[in-house]
């Protein structure tokens, strides 16, 4: 799949609001999220694979190109894992370490054969030199994203 399929695919998934974690950026049109994505690096996956590791050192940002993944943590018995979301294309993954820096807090693996768009940290500065108006565009709309999950697991602790 080509830069344009993928520009299409996260335009169509922010329209169709069938992932209400998607990437909303109304104004955005092709050839913006084609300057973004200029910036990243396409990463297959297989069903079952871990996509992010626990704990891992990595500032890099997912975007969810195609299938769809979990996020899940494991037990104090080190066997057992509870998924606490299911993230599919026109998603993010990886924004806590991301924009704090530190160790990644929960793994992450493929429920169906996919792929990401990696972007790193150092590209999306990068990214940001070139087009800051784009950046705090493409950041809003990542704070947009981290606060529906807020709300999601304030909703799940309630019950």
């Amino acid at each position: 799949m080509g830069e344009t399929d993928w520009t299409r695919l996260f335009i169509a998934a922010a329209a169709s609001r069938q992932t209400p974690d998607a990437l909303v950026l109304p104004e955005w049109r092709e050839e913006q999220w084609q300057s973004l994505l200029a910036h990243t690096t396409p990463r297959p996956f297989r069903a079952s694979e871990v996509v992010i590791q626990r704990d891992a050192t990595d500032r890099t940002l997912h975007l969810v190109a195609a299938g769809s993944l979990e996020v899940g943590v494991v037990h104090v018995d080190g066997v057992s894992m509870t998924s606490l979301a299911r993230i599919t294309a026109g998603s993010i993954l990886g924004e806590q370490s991301f924009f704090d820096g530190q160790p990644r807090s929960a793994n992450v693996w493929a429920v169906s054969d996919g792929s990401v768009l990696l972007l790193p940290f150092d590209a999306f500065s990068r990214f940001g030199d070139e087009q800051p108006a784009l950046a705090r565009d493409f950041l809003f709309a990542m704070s947009r994203v981290l606060s529906i999950r807020l709300r999601n697991t304030s909703f799940r602790l309630r019950r």
